[in-house]
Formats: structure tokens, sequence, C-alpha cells
């Protein structure tokens, strides 16, 4: 990788390397009057967009196109968009990918990589080209809160294979990657944003998957916020011995940036935000990360000064680091070099040429059709599909979510299961808990979060009171596969995804073909 030469420290060069290495940035993404009152309250521009001002794919263009020929590096905005459950960019009208899970179901390392690639075109598309993704953490059954259908599975070696192709995918189409979270969060059952994780030691093989996505050329890795006591008592993005297993031990050597060090989980074990990004950049993080750029939630002015408030803190509580010695310059100066890197690697300039969004969301509807056909798993009941259930109609209950999962944005997609099954079939939908009419042939059950904080998941519970009625009874998981777990049901489904093109392939695979050639990359639904 390039390097950046420095000229010798002036007085306050500090500041400018702090400045640097803080994100989101200062500049204004969205100028006008809103961000002018932004800047008169807290001193400076937002440095994001959220979806109280971007409103659609065009919108961001128009937004990112603006601030690219303002700005004096190439642009370079981060978004979170993995596929699946975790999507920043999830307006009605953007295709969503599957997610990492269902790649790894399909387990085809061809496919990982047209995911990659079609996410890298819609995000070029609109502007944006630093992905804040793959998860390489190794999945679990049962699943982690924070980590579920973003896996690619439980086996090291083939999580390796796939995350690796996602990336070279990603970056071929000129977005940088960032593997998360280092060095794994396998084995770590508490969600790192509401509690600060504590393992004994790593997961067998969560290094693997890092080492691969390294090889592949990895722009970033995003360290975690948990601690691993085999490695040190530290949080692992402030540990010294963590970042040098990063660099000498898997051979690193591009930016390694800081989980968000906003939320309260994250810097409360470390003594408050400020002292978590000087202990984090000390130990060898090259990027302090306060949000994305491209915000998935919505932000009033309230929160929004706040935000650029906090930013100024950490950036004035890296310098003064600096001036106390507590954080050489020298450190300083490699992160800095480092950032500059990513920006001219992977920046966009005011003269460069970006992909049409209609055609880049296009090829990627037609990567979720191929990737989602090949992903449907059928753990149980597979000798039964397609249903054979001429001229009567099927009951599809949809059991509501239970709001357990956490780093979600598909919570709120349509729910276009009833129509995919109606292509097929007449549909009777059926409240939850609601007897089922006479009429109806089979039964689906079905759900995306629909997870209790102990024993079987809601829909398991509902699949089955209707089988012990003595019903055909399917259950299909459109988030988490262990939401299959001690289900009754005669069928058991996952889709791993609730975006249309997975409600398509599995009524496709109940109704009309029957074919499920996923397979479970987690465990075994019991």
């Amino acid at each position: 990788m390039p390097t950046t030469t420095f000229r010798p420290p002036l007085p306050r060069e500090a500041d400018r390397l702090a400045d640097l290495i803080v994100r989101p940035g200062r500049h204004p993404l969205t100028p006008g009057p809103a961000e002018d009152r932004l800047s008169e309250a807290a001193g400076a521009a937002s440095g994001r967009i959220g979806k109280d001002t971007v409103t659609s794919p065009a919108v961001l263009r128009a937004a990112m196109d603006a601030a690219r020929r303002l700005l004096p590096e190439p642009l370079l905005a981060s978004v979170n968009q993995e596929g699946g459950r975790l999507n920043a960019l999830d307006w009605p009208s953007v295709a969503q990918l599957p997610g990492a899970m269902a790649l790894g179901a399909a387990d085809r390392e061809e496919l990982a990589e047209l995911a990659g690639a079609a996410i890298a075109a819609q995000l070029r598309a609109a502007g944006l080209t630093w992905n804040l993704g793959p998860v390489v953490d190794l999945g679990a059954w049962p699943s982690a809160g924070a980590v579920g259908t973003r896996s690619f599975g439980a086996d090291p070696v083939r999580v390796a294979v796939l995350a690796a192709a996602w990336v070279r995918g990603l970056q071929h189409g000129g977005v940088a990657a960032t593997a998360k979270h280092f060095p794994g969060l396998g084995g770590v059952a508490a969600d790192p944003h509401h509690s600060a994780p504590v393992v004994n030691r790593l997961a067998a093989g969560a290094l693997l998957p890092f080492r691969s996505v390294v090889r592949a050329g990895a722009a970033c890795v995003m360290i975690g916020s948990h601690t691993v006591r085999e490695l040190d008592d530290l949080p692992a993005l402030a540990s010294p011995r963590v970042l040098a297993l990063l660099r000498e031990d898997v051979g690193f050597t591009g930016v390694a940036c800081t989980e968000n060090l906003s939320i309260p989980a994250v810097h409360g074990p470390l003594g408050g935000l400020e002292q978590a990004a000087v202990a984090a950049v000390a130990a060898g993080v090259d990027l302090v990360m306060l949000d994305s750029e491209v915000s998935r939630g919505n932000h009033g002015p309230t929160d929004r000064a706040r935000a650029v408030r906090q930013r100024r803190q950490v950036v004035d509580a890296l310098a003064a680091a600096v001036d106390t010695g507590r954080l050489p310059l020298a450190r300083m100066q490699e992160a800095a070099a480092r950032v500059l890197n990513l920006h001219r690697r992977f920046g966009i300039g005011p003269d460069a040429a970006l992909p049409d969004w209609a055609s880049a969301n296009r090829c990627a509807a037609q990567a979720a059709e191929r990737i989602s056909g090949a992903s449907v798993t059928v753990p149980r009941g597979g000798h039964l599909l397609p249903l054979a259930v001429p001229g009567q109609a099927i009951a599809a209950v949809r059991v509501p979510d239970t709001g357990e999962r956490r780093a979600d944005s598909a919570r709120y997609a349509e729910d276009v299961f009833p129509a995919a099954l109606a292509a097929h079939r007449a549909v009777l939908p059926v409240a939850c808990g609601q007897p089922v009419p006479a009429q109806a042939g089979a039964v689906v059950v079905y759900g995306y979060d629909t997870r209790r904080p102990a024993g079987p998941s809601a829909a398991a519970i509902e699949a089955s009171r209707l089988a012990a009625a003595s019903r055909t009874v399917v259950q299909v998981a459109f988030g988490d596969p262990d939401e299959l777990a001690a289900s009754a049901a005669q069928v058991l489904l996952a889709a791993y995804s609730p975006h249309p093109a997975s409600a398509r392939a599995v009524a496709a695979t109940l109704l009309h073909h029957g074919q499920a050639p996923g397979r479970l990359p987690v465990g075994e639904a019991r």
C-alpha cells in the first residue's frame, strides 16, 4: 500500500491529524438551510446523512455528487449495506440482496462474489464507496442476537471462502470492504450494542475468515468492543495485543477502525467516549467511528447537534493526548496516512464516472433471485414438497415480531409473502392464535423475528399448536433459522431473509417445484 509523506510537525499538526481520523467528518453533505442552522448551533456541519434528509437513491446520489465537487479529498462516505438483515439503503424501490447466511446456505463461491459485486454497483450508483461489511464472525446455534443471519455460518473454512469471495466482488466493483468484528464475535452471546461482552477465549477457527479476507485484499477491518481474556483484559478495540495480532499475525496493513464508539456499551468500559477514542488510537486503531456517513435512522436537530459536538470533543481529546504525550504524534501520522490512502484508493473525485442507478438496481434484483433460489433450506419434510393441495387454499399465519433481535433494518420490510403464495394458490390470511378455516388445506406459519427470551420461538409455538390439530403445517423462518427449533410442524423451511426475492423463492419451493438446494450453515433444526 502506498504511504503518505508528512511535513515536519507544525504547532497544531495534532488537530489536523485528529480531524482526519474521526468519522463521520465535519464537511456538510447536504448543504442548505437545515445544515446552516446546525452549523450555527453546534459549530460545524454534521458530516452525515439520515433518513430525515434523504428519501431515495436519487436524492442520495444528488447529495453525493454535490459533496464530491467541494471536498479537498476524494469523497469516501461509509454505509452499512450487508444484504439481508442490515441495510441503510432500504427504501422500497431498492432491490435487497439476501444476507451472508443465505450465501452460506447456498455455499457457492460465485454467488458470494456476485452478491458483493451487485451491492458495490448499487452503492457506487448512489455515490457511496465504503461499505461496513462483511460480517466474518462465526455463526452459532442458537444464534447470537447481534450476529445471526449476518454471519456466513459456523464452519470457519466455508466462512473464509465465502467472505473472501464477497470482498472480491465488492472491491472489484470499486467499494471498500470492512471485515468485522475482529478478532471474532463467535461464541459471544451478549449483544455488544447493549452490553460489554467478555469471553474467555476465541471460538475455534475464529481468525481463519479474517486471514482469508485480508489475503483477498480487504481494505478495512473493524475491531470489536468485546473482551477476549486469552488475548487481553482490555476490550479488543483498545488492546495493543489484539491490534498486534491483526498486524503481525494476520498480516493486515490497511485501515483498522473501531466499532461505533458513540454507543455507551462500547465506550463505557474504557471510561467514556473521549478516553475510549484515545485508548483505541494508542492501541493501533487508525480510525474512530462514531457512526457511518449514511445513517440508518432518523435524527432530529437536537440529536444531530449533539453528535456534532460529540465529534468535536473526540477530536479535541485526541489532539490533547498528543500534547500530553499519551498518544505519540507518529502514531497519529501513521493512522492518518492509512486513512488518506483509503480515500485515494476508493474515494470518488469530481470527475469520477459512476454507474446508472436503474441498471445497477436491476442487476441486483436479478442477483437476489438467483441467490434466494439457491439458499432455500428444508431441514425437515422435504418429501412432502411441493405441497399437494389441489383446489384448496393455503392458510397463511404471520406471527408478529417480538423485537428480540438487534442491529436490524429488515424488520421494517413489507410483508410480501402472502402475495408470493397467491401467485401459485389461493391464500387465506389467518391471525396468529386463531382457528384455521375448515376449507383451508395446508397451513404455513411464518415470521421474521419471533424469538423469545427463553424456550421455543413464538412461531414454533404457533406451528406446534396448529400441528396438534392434525393439520399439515409448514413453518418458515425468514430470519434466524434457530427459530425453527422445537417446532412440531411437519415441514421446516429456512429462507434467511424477509425480502421479496426470498419470499418468492419460498413460495415456489412450497407450491411449485419443491426444490430446496440450501443447507443449514449453523446447526440442525430439531
